[in-house]
């Protein structure tokens, strides 16, 4: 296997769309999903389950927007070579305002802005996020493009296109 620098190129065409209440993928190169979540859903639990059922190995989160009860998280506090992370939860209403993120190997790796009456939040979204009204996320899926997430020296994965 061959790999490819870390800065990556895809290109796209003929894109159809899919929601959770259809099957209409694409034969070309991509597939988009809709992916729509209802109250007292499990956000991150319900795309880790989706991309699975889809097949969805390597994709991007392209948007993702809604409302939520309770969001669970981290952030890096430290500018260390060893960063630390502080995990955090918030209890909504809470306005989630964008999400994007990747699917590496079936592994959504989602960051996210949020905020509530009083705060903004921001940072990696971890299981135990709940919906409160509806949330709404699409997903690119990349077909015939196999990526894998490889540590450096220092031990952060880096995403990598392989060529097989």
């Amino acid at each position: 296997m061959a790999l490819f620098p870390r800065a990556l190129l895809f290109s796209y065409k003929n894109l159809k769309y899919c929601t959770k209440f259809c099957n209409k993928e694409s034969k070309n190169v991509h597939s988009i999903f809709i992916l729509n979540l209802e109250p007292d859903e499990l956000l991150l639990e319900s795309i880790q389950n989706f991309v699975r059922e889809k097949g969805i190995k390597n994709g991007c989160i392209v948007s993702g927007i809604g409302t939520l009860k309770k969001l669970v998280y981290h952030r890096v506090t430290t500018v260390e070579p060893n960063p630390t992370n502080e995990f955090l939860e918030v209890q909504g209403p809470i306005e989630l305002s964008s999400m994007q993120g990747l699917v590496v190997d079936f592994q959504p790796h989602i960051h996210f802005v949020a905020s509530d009456l009083k705060s903004t939040y921001s940072g990696h979204l971890e299981n135990g996020s709940i919906v409160l009204y509806l949330a709404e996320v699409l997903i690119l899926k990349l077909d015939d493009i196999n990526l894998k997430r490889i540590p450096d020296e220092k031990g952060i994965s880096f995403i990598n296109l392989l060529q097989e």
